[in-house]
């Protein structure tokens, strides 16, 4: 691991569980030697990354959310999808969110609440389960086999414990079943009593760059008209992925 590489990843430690950190308790996370831990936090403290308090522990620092407001700002599926997502969930009366997968990590990046202010677990930024919920599996679903053989190799164990098959080929016999469907419909996999529906948003070829789902109550979801709102869910996806086409054009 190089010192950049190194000095980055103290910004991982930082969670709603441990929101502060010492610097004694960052040298020891890190096996390093305390001037070199000082010189880390330095750096960090001085880009903004971190921010030092007065006594001596550190917390996330003002560029985060100074980053955070440029990314909702330029990211063209965050300023394409978010005026949508509002009207999805004006029309359905549902939460709606939009799902990104980041190397082997699935993360939701934008959210529009419905009436029911749902309290979800999971929120902007905070890493999601990889295989449970509708939107980790529509995203999965149009991988290459090539790409869900090594998923499977690395989380077997995981992959087992969701239901989704315990061989790869089997993992990915399922999956193509969502793909040939083009959605997924969750109920309680990632929380009790909530469920998804949950269709791609598509790139430029035939691979997802996120997932768009809406999220109900399980006792509202059965009521439901699903033909509706899947009609509803892959219009907002596709105006979003047509939209989001023109932003990644070149200029």
């Amino acid at each position: 691991m190089s010192s950049l590489t190194k000095m980055l990843s103290i910004l991982d430690m930082f969670t709603v569980e441990a929101p502060t950190w010492s610097t004694e308790a960052i040298c020891h996370h890190l096996g390093c030697s305390v001037p070199t831990g000082y010189r880390y936090l330095r750096e960090l403290v001085g880009s903004g990354l971190l921010l030092r308090l007065g006594d001596g522990s550190y917390e996330l620092g003002p560029r985060i959310i100074k980053l955070d407001y440029q990314l909702r700002s330029i990211d063209p599926l965050l300023r394409v999808g978010q005026p949508l997502m509002r009207e999805l969930s004006a029309q359905t009366g549902c939460d709606s969110v939009m799902t990104r997968i980041f190397d082997d990590e699935i993360v939701d990046t934008h959210r529009e609440s419905g009436p029911d202010g749902l309290h979800l677990a999971y929120g902007r930024g905070r890493p999601r389960p990889l295989f449970l919920g509708g939107a980790p599996k529509v995203i999965l679903s149009t991988m290459p086999k090539g790409k869900l053989t090594r998923l499977y190799n690395k989380h077997a164990e995981s992959i087992a414990a969701a239901g989704m098959g315990r061989s790869a080929d089997e993992f990915i016999a399922r999956l193509h079943e969502t793909r040939k469907a083009g959605y997924y419909i969750s109920k309680g996999e990632l929380e009790a009593d909530v469920g998804a529906i949950a269709v791609p948003i598509l790139g430029q070829s035939a691979l997802a760059v996120g997932a768009l789902a809406l999220v109900i109550p399980i006792r509202r979801l059965e009521f439901m008209n699903h033909e509706k709102l899947l009609e509803l869910l892959r219009e907002a996806a596709s105006r979003i992925s047509t939209e989001a086409a023109k932003s990644y054009a070149p200029q």
